[in-house]
């Protein structure tokens, strides 16, 4: 029904955006990733996802399309509601998340609020197909062997980039020399380096 909103932010939290389009504010909850890109903006742009239950029309909005595809992967594992789906998507960016499920890390997936052991396992096991085909990360990641993701953003960059091909010995080098402090930042400083062949 909505494709996208696009206004100013009437107001702003962690979890929820109003979006004043015209003079109608449409409440949208929101990622707190999402949050974090839109945090600082006049103007914001949410491609949304419109959930229809009986009692109620609820309304999610999301920065990018990569993160609204990933919310949409999610709600189709049974167990796995709109509530869920954001605390996942509050705690890994699309590229993390798809480093989780393809290396089959269910303890990187369970630090998301309300979700545990035996739902990660089924997402990984659900999405892992689905996963290994979008462009958010190379396809051969899938035929990579297992390997952990720690609570700390330096050991989920160095995962992310083992994922998109890189030695492990390679990529810890790069992020150990990158200066930022969250996981999105260390991976695009780390492959710079890389790409320049560290």
């Amino acid at each position: 029904m909505y494709y996208y909103l696009s206004g100013k932010p009437a107001i702003l939290q962690p979890n929820l955006a109003v979006i004043d389009c015209g003079g109608v504010g449409y409440k949208c909850a929101i990622s707190e990733n999402t949050y974090k890109q839109i945090a600082k903006k006049e103007t914001v742009l949410l491609y949304t996802y419109l959930n229809v239950k009986e009692d109620a029309l609820d309304l999610y909005g999301f920065a990018d399309e990569q993160e609204k595809q990933f919310f949409e992967l999610l709600l189709s594992i049974s167990g796995v509601g709109p509530k869920a789906a954001l605390a996942i998507l509050s705690v890994h960016t699309p590229e993390t998340f798809a480093a989780c499920v393809l290396s089959n890390d269910v303890k990187g997936i369970t630090k998301a609020a309300g979700v545990g052991a035996k739902l990660a396992q089924r997402i990984c096991l659900e999405l892992k197909d689905k996963i290994a085909k979008t462009k958010v990360v190379p396809s051969e990641i899938s035929s990579l062997g297992d390997f952990s993701v720690d609570t700390d953003a330096a050991s989920e960059a160095v995962a992310v980039l083992v994922a998109l091909g890189y030695s492990k010995n390679d990529a810890s080098k790069a992020v150990l020399r990158c200066s930022a402090d969250n996981t999105n930042d260390l991976v695009k400083q780390a492959l710079r380096m890389l790409s320049r062949n560290l």
